[in-house]
């Protein structure tokens, strides 16, 4: 049942109102809120930028040109593919059972990027809005916006989005394996790209950057936000 709102009493801050919608929930509407807001952080927090770039440098460490080539794509893709569909369903889940923190979560966006739906969007907007926001956002778009879709319809805009962000990552894959099989060839830069590649690869370069940036997005929570309502249609 959605968590119902009340103007005078509703927390500013985002952090609050999680907080309370957690103190409001039991057994699996708990649980499912925890999980959103873990892919929440993971996601437009440091997550996806530490750990898909850390993936892909590990899978073309390999001496192999055809293998550097062919599989840092695949398993950059696939991975991506995955966690993002994850999250996004997760979302879907959780957003729709707790209408306080979509929204609270929904106006934290910049106004600029409130779009009304996935269908609403190109295809060029789409690409974009899902690979700098991924599956939670859009999850999040077709809960506080498409009020009188489907369930399937707003899973499908998640695969979807989940595909359009393994396709960028595919694609980055390549560049990024197609300069390291360069370098590897002429000698003399050989062995900096095997420096630059074990760097890339080290995962406590993406911890030490997750941590500094994960701190600093988990202390933007306390920021207020716009007030948290439930109108029961767009903006």
């Amino acid at each position: 049942m959605p968590t119902p709102v009340s103007d005078e009493r509703t927390p500013s801050r985002i952090r609050d109102v999680l907080r309370a919608d957690l103190r409001a929930s039991r057994g699996r509407q708990r649980l499912a809120l925890v999980l959103v807001i873990v892919w929440l952080v993971y996601e437009w927090g440091p997550g996806n930028e530490s750990v898909t770039p850390w993936v892909i440098a590990r899978s073309i460490e390999s001496d192999s040109t055809l293998a550097v080539l062919w599989v840092a794509p695949l398993i950059g893709a696939t991975f991506t593919f995955v966690q993002q569909l994850a999250s996004g369903t997760t979302a879907l889940i959780g957003f729709s059972l707790f209408d306080r923190s979509a929204h609270a979560v929904w106006n934290r966006l910049p106004h600029d990027r409130r779009p009304n739906g996935w269908q609403s969007m190109g295809w060029p907007t789409r690409l974009g809005f899902a690979f700098l926001l991924g599956t939670t956002a859009v999850a999040l778009v077709e809960v506080v916006r498409m009020h009188h879709s489907t369930r399937r319809a707003r899973w499908f805009a998640v695969v979807q989005s989940a595909a359009l962000c393994a396709t960028v990552v595919a694609g980055l894959a390549i560049v990024a394996s197609g300069l390291i099989s360069v370098g590897r060839r002429i000698p003399a830069l050989a062995s900096a790209t095997d420096v630059v590649l074990g760097v890339l690869a080290s995962p406590l370069l993406w911890l030490g950057l997750g941590l500094v940036t994960g701190w600093a997005w988990y202390r933007s929570l306390g920021d207020d936000v716009d007030p948290v309502t439930v109108d029961g249609g767009p903006e």
